[in-house]
């Protein structure tokens, strides 16, 4: 008889509304199943972590991470918290024995994301960070296009998403010191990872690229449905984002990002660029030519399962079974790296070079 291992324990930090709607519903499904027991919630808002206790099975509630930490033994840890407690929550998390999922951006800079990746060696536990879009079945059908080479020899790519307007109206992600940024670093992380990795991973070399801030902080600024209007002299990042990155082996790729742009309708593509095709994500397809010919292909179904219920179980299964995570915390660092050389170069003006 083969006997039944024993779920594994999860404790989040962090139970606002990325936790609440993206991360915990995912968590409670693996518990159902008896893979995990959600054994500790942390939240500095009582009402928050309690709401989403009692939707667990027995879930106890904390104030503090290191208490909840010291008095629990956890094989997981869900950092689910604003930017600026990303690295310290998850160091502690992989210090206590845990293994670590923390929500993207990985850190506020690369200093923190180095020290992250520095402790998961030393503690031996996965960190991976939490870039859903991977995860998601246009992704894996378009990375699959690329790695069997129909596309050919990859040189370039291109992304967009610019909101008319959607400045987030909860949360701290108008405030520099609590998120570091504004889209860049928001939906912009979301970009440049899928992006990147659909490229291959290429190692960054370069940067240059300009922030602007010209809606955000206007009293007069109308949100639309984006959430409750926050305090206009509150709002110190920027609204809008472009970039140029160069990579090793002549790659490249240019990136638009907004929260707030005078724009027709929300724009979300991507294009990566081969000799022999390219791939797309709006419109979704292989796009070639051959003899008179240019050819579309697409498929006439995908799973819309979730990228984050996907990311969740694919962390649990690396941990039940020891296997590689996805997304590799070497490749999150990479990306900090083009997003701290972005803020740099609009800064100073000039491209900045990679290390």
């Amino acid at each position: 008889m083969v006997k039944q291992k024993s779920p594994l324990t999860v404790g989040v930090i962090g139970t606002g509304a990325i936790a609440r709607d993206q991360h915990l519903p995912y968590w409670r499904e693996l518990e159902e199943e008896g893979r995990v027991h959600i054994v500790g919630l942390c939240d500095i808002v009582k009402a928050r972590r309690e709401e989403e206790a009692a939707k667990c099975r027995a879930a106890k509630t904390y104030s503090d991470m290191r208490k909840m930490l010291s008095e629990n033994r956890f094989d997981i840890i869900d950092v689910c918290t604003q930017n600026r407690f990303h690295s310290v929550a998850t160091i502690a998390g992989l210090q206590a024995g845990a293994n670590v999922l923390v929500e993207k951006p990985m850190a506020m800079n690369v200093k923190e994301c180095e020290a992250m990746i520095a402790a998961a060696k030393k503690a031996r536990k996965k960190l991976m960070v939490a870039q859903h879009m991977r995860f998601e079945a246009r992704a894996q059908k378009l990375k699959e296009v690329i790695t069997s080479g129909a596309c050919g020899e990859i040189y370039t790519a291109e992304t967009k998403w610019l909101r008319r307007r959607g400045v987030p109206g909860w949360g701290k992600f108008h405030i520099a010191k609590e998120s570091l940024g504004g889209p860049l670093i928001d939906i912009g992380v979301h970009m440049m990872d899928l992006c990147v990795w659909l490229m291959g991973c290429p190692k960054p070399v370069a940067a240059s690229g300009k922030v602007y801030r010209k809606f955000g902080d206007r009293k007069d600024f109308f949100n639309a449905d984006w959430g409750t209007p926050y305090p206009p002299k509150e709002f110190d990042v920027e609204d809008y984002a472009t970039a140029f990155v160069r990579f090793e082996g002549g790659l490249t790729m240019q990136m638009q990002v907004s929260w707030a742009a005078n724009v027709h309708d929300e724009i979300e593509n991507m294009y990566i660029l081969g000799d022999k095709g390219g791939v797309g994500i709006n419109p979704l397809g292989f796009f070639s030519a051959d003899h008179d010919s240019l050819n579309h292909t697409t498929w006439d179904w995908l799973s819309a399962e979730d990228g984050h219920r996907r990311e969740v179980r694919h962390f649990c299964e690396c941990v039940e079974q020891n296997l590689p995570v996805m997304v590799k915390p070497e490749e999150s660092l990479r990306i900090q790296k083009i997003i701290d050389a972005i803020y740099l170069s609009s800064a100073k003006n000039r491209e900045i070079v990679i290390k």
